[in-house]
């Protein structure tokens, strides 16, 4: 079974910095780790239109480390094959901890790995939303999905359980409110 733990009720937060520092499960067929945020109120609708925001996910048939960052809108996703992905390789996601990081500004989102940048999402000169549903607040995701549409493309290996991803911290760093978005 998939598992999941979400701030939804608990905690939501608009701009700022949000880091987890994780050590992301043995990579495995199958397995489909993510660290992600979704909208508390999806006030523009059902998914994609009020937005997601992928920091890291490992999708287990592809290579070892092989990490993607992304952001669905309803102009850009995955469905109307337009999302915007960023990905890097950090071999040792399985092994070691590290820190996930977002960026997150009025103008624009930023993901980093043990705060080196490798994905940037730019806000549009007049972007609405949807191209930009980033100005609500969103909710703190961490799961292992087993299987899936991405993940489980490829089937499941049984080997790989027990699986886990272990968390060291949680960290979100919310700008004041007013300060952050000039408009």
């Amino acid at each position: 079974t998939s598992a999941r733990l979400h701030t939804h009720g608990k905690g939501d937060w608009r701009y700022g910095r949000v880091e987890v520092c994780a050590k992301l499960p043995a990579h495995a067929r199958g397995l489909w780790p993510a660290i992600w945020l979704l909208p508390s109120e999806p006030r523009y609708g059902e998914w994609p239109r009020s937005g997601e925001i992928d920091i890291c996910e490992h999708v287990g048939w592809q290579p070892r480390g092989q990490l993607h960052a992304s952001v669905h809108t309803q102009r850009y996703n995955h469905r109307a094959q337009s999302q915007v992905r960023a990905s890097t390789v950090v071999a040792s996601a399985h092994d070691r901890f590290h820190v996930y990081a977002l960026e997150w500004r009025h103008d624009g989102l930023r993901v980093f790995v043990d705060n080196v940048c490798f994905g940037v999402y730019e806000k549009e000169r007049g972007a609405g939303p949807d191209e930009w549903p980033c100005d609500d607040r969103f909710d703190l995701l961490l799961n292992i999905a087993v299987g899936g549409s991405w993940g489980g493309l490829h089937g499941v290996d049984e080997a790989a359980f027990p699986a886990s991803m272990e968390v060291a911290y949680v960290r979100v760093f919310e700008e004041a409110r007013g300060e952050a978005d000039p408009e």
